[in-house]
């Protein structure tokens, strides 16, 4: 090959990486890289992320957390115990929260420590009524049927294991407890193969996991919101007014109910694993 020739593959070759580079980081955000990449996109983007995504909290309110106080008083009343995995800068505590009559409690938790760092800032008039948790989302550190309602917003698709994720979310559901998911759709859905199902698809994987009244309404222009139920019926959050400490299992042991809380730590009396809890109050468990 002549010069010429070369210097069209190598432009070639350059443009090629540079679009499998802005695929990788930038329309998957890092998920076909693996959790260390989502991890660290997370952190670089959290300061600025709320001012990308112009979130309305009236609609948030509106659109997200009415229907889910409503669900919630239903079927638990005014008290409720909720665990929101990946909630990044809180967005979904903060929806509910903006509901005057809601009074449950909401543990809150994230694999990016600066989204949490961003959460704390952002919800510290709430402090008593949500812990951040530094945590994946495989596996879960809380007992079976501990939660009244699980929720995952515009994440699943990023986690490596989805199906693992769903699982573990609807082991710590309560029965009778709600599941709010998000699905990615549209053209963006299609350029993440393997991490998306369709509407119909996805419906049927959350009914193999025992889930019922799966219910897809549209919400966002790259997302439909799906609620689901947990067959059978708990008082678990039912006039909840103790410590959600119940639900911890230990991160190192696996027992339950072993704890000791004091300002700063969490103690496990089983196998000593100690957890420290940071300046801004999030819990620093670990991945």
């Amino acid at each position: 090959m002549n010069w010429q020739t070369w210097l069209l593959f190598l432009i070639a070759l350059a443009i090629g990486i540079g679009l499998v580079m802005y695929w990788l980081i930038w329309v998957t955000e890092g998920a076909y890289l693996g959790s260390w990449a989502v991890r660290w996109l997370y952190d670089k983007g959290a300061s600025t992320y709320d001012d990308v995504k112009q979130y309305d909290p009236i609609d948030e309110a509106a659109f997200l957390g009415n229907p889910l106080f409503h669900r919630l008083e239903e079927a638990f009343g005014p008290h409720s115990l909720l665990l929101d995995v990946a909630t990044g800068t809180a967005r979904l505590p903060l929806a509910l929260f903006e509901i005057p009559f809601y009074q449950g409690e909401i543990i809150a938790l994230d694999l990016s420590r600066e989204m949490l760092r961003e959460a704390a800032r952002k919800t510290s008039n709430h402090a008593t009524r949500i812990t951040l948790i530094h945590h994946s989302s495989v596996p879960l550190p809380f007992e079976d049927h501990s939660f009244d309602a699980v929720t995952s917003l515009e994440a699943l698709e990023f986690m490596p294991d989805r199906h693992a994720a769903l699982r573990e979310m609807v082991r710590i559901l309560s029965p009778g407890g709600w599941f709010i998911v998000t699905n990615r759709i549209g053209m963006d859905a299609q350029l993440m193969p393997g991490h998306t199902d369709s509407p119909e698809q996805f419906e049927q994987l959350l009914a193999s996991l025992g889930l019922a009244e799966v219910h897809t309404r549209p919400w966002q222009e790259y997302y439909d919101l799906i609620f689901a139920r947990k067959p059978g019926h708990s008082s678990a959050g039912r006039g909840f007014t103790g410590s959600w400490l119940h639900a911890m299992r230990c991160p190192e042991c696996g027992k339950a109910g072993t704890e000791v809380l004091d300002a700063q730590t969490w103690h496990c009396t089983a196998c000593k694993r100690a957890i420290p809890i940071g300046q801004d109050g999030v819990w620093e468990i670990g991945l």
